[in-house]
């Protein structure tokens, strides 16, 4: 199966990589700047600035004041966002075509200068600490990730804490702290500008340089960290006592980055094992054996190490942590001994060819996964290639990757358990 997006893709004189994805049936346009930083170009000494400036890029910039952004997205018809994620920070603008330039000197107004004032800081770290309270720290089962991450890895490498970083990283940000992290990532020379939608390349160049093409190189050293297999911790455990009702068990296996060959089978194995009402998990633990509530599987990909976590949580508070680890790590064993079901893999490899294909029927979803693929792989033709390379993994090669990644003396196993 193959979908072909139409691109065309120039740099500009300061670096900046334009990526034009014509779309015509309908008059509308989305406009994603993605910035190659996330919390892993972070130090253990000041964690969450990736997720921190996130927030602050909505509380003003050099000609938007504060609380204006929101105004001006809403007040055109069009509705704005952003994410951050370990490898990458991504604002986006879906907006009729005719509010185009509008949405072009938004995000080139933030690349151009830091405009974060004092009381933005103050009010984005009140924000941040009100959100890990929310998800994290009052969210049931929330503390998990940050369990997962602090057992996964070294502490010296910037993928053992959560994109969210440390309360007391976020607390201690300072202006000085905030223009430093600017100047070293928010620049064009770091940063790609995606359109998609109802607009002609010559137009959506033309208006690239019209909007982002003064913008100056950044002069600041980009830090980058380093990755290594010494980064990674194996075969530990980690227990997290918690106010939930039942316990629950995270297995974490570490594979490699996103351009790996590994990061397609770990979907599929992922898919097999832990996605859905047919997956192994759930038939096992849920419909047979009657001791979860809920099972899943997802692989966590990344640029440099991911990690393929299964979950379950027990359906009564006499099941323990080590009775669902016990049956998980059990199925793991079998898929190793007795192999994938060719069944099995064509349901789980088609479902993921839908969904990828579906979020590319949009302009939102081609602008989305442009910027990933220029970010993560620094090849925009990636969005056509993405489907075909699911439809060519073996049912060997999904064997290799279960008897190469997922080891049980190897795994990284989390448990939340009941205060």
């Amino acid at each position: 199966m193959s979908v072909q997006i139409e691109i065309e893709e120039r740099f500009l004189d300061n670096g900046l990589r334009v990526v034009l994805a014509p779309n015509h049936r309908a008059p509308l346009v989305c406009v994603s700047v993605g910035y190659r930083v996330g919390s892993k170009d972070e130090i253990p000494e000041k964690t969450g600035f990736a997720h921190l400036f996130e927030h602050l890029m909505f509380d003003g910039s050099k000609n938007v004041k504060r609380g204006e952004y929101d105004v001006y997205v809403a007040g055109a018809g069009g509705q704005c966002n952003a994410y951050t994620s370990y490898d990458q920070t991504v604002y986006h603008e879906e907006l009729p075509i005719g509010s185009l330039e509008m949405g072009l000197w938004l995000e080139s107004d933030r690349m151009i200068e830091c405009g974060v004032q004092g009381i933005g800081l103050e009010t984005q770290q009140k924000v941040i600490l009100e959100e890990f309270s929310q998800v994290v720290e009052n969210q049931p089962y929330g503390r998990w990730r940050i369990a997962q991450a602090a057992s996964a890895f070294v502490p010296e490498c910037s993928y053992s804490w959560e994109t969210i970083g440390k309360r007391e990283h976020i607390i201690a940000a300072t202006m000085d702290d905030v223009q430093e992290f600017y100047g070293m990532y928010y620049r064009p020379d770091n940063a790609c500008l995606v359109i998609a939608g109802d607009i002609t390349s010559d137009k959506g160049f033309e208006l690239a340089e019209k909007y982002f093409g003064d913008i100056k190189r950044g002069t600041q050293t980009t830090r980058r960290n380093t990755f290594s297999h010494s980064s990674k911790k194996l075969g530990t455990h980690s227990v997290v006592h918690d106010t939930v009702p039942f316990s629950a068990v995270y297995l974490s296996f570490h594979y490699d980055g996103v351009q790996h060959p590994s990061a397609m089978s770990a979907d599929i194995v992922a898919g097999i094992i832990g996605s859905g009402r047919s997956s192994r998990l759930y038939k096992r633990l849920v419909d047979e054996m009657q001791i979860a509530s809920s099972v899943w599987a997802f692989g966590d990909t990344r640029e440099h190490c991911s990690l393929l976590t299964l979950h379950a949580t027990a359906s009564n508070p006499d099941i323990s942590a080590d009775l669902l680890s016990e049956i998980i790590l059990d199925e793991v064993q079998k898929l190793s001994k007795e192999g994938i079901e060719e069944k099995e893999m064509e349901k789980t490899r088609n479902s993921l060819i839908t969904g990828h294909a579906a979020a590319l029927q949009t302009s939102s979803g081609v602008a989305d996964a442009l910027t990933n693929y220029i970010l993560l792989w620094d090849d925009a033709q990636e969005i056509n290639r993405a489907l075909d390379k699911y439809s060519a993994v073996t049912k060997s090669q999904l064997s290799d990757f279960v008897n190469d990644y997922m080891i049980p003396t190897k795994v990284v196993r989390t448990d939340i358990i009941p205060a």
